[in-house]
């Protein structure tokens, strides 16, 4: 089944499917960014925020992307 897969693939997405693939890398991209964005904000919002260091521990490793 694998070879099959291949050979059919050897030549590419159509330009339908590769609309349809950029689009949804796009969407992935945005999608990261805004819970990138949340996890910040909610860091910011914590109530131990920076009282001990923790929180801006925390917001360089969300900024980090870990």
């Amino acid at each position: 089944m694998e070879t099959w897969i291949m050979k059919e693939n050897r030549d590419g997405l159509d330009r339908q499917e590769a609309h349809i693939y950029r689009n949804m890398v796009k969407e992935l991209h945005q999608n990261e960014q805004e819970l990138h964005v949340a996890r910040v904000e909610e860091l910011d919002k914590s109530p131990d925020s920076d009282l001990d260091g923790t929180a801006s521990a925390k917001r360089e490793l969300v900024s980090q992307g870990v």
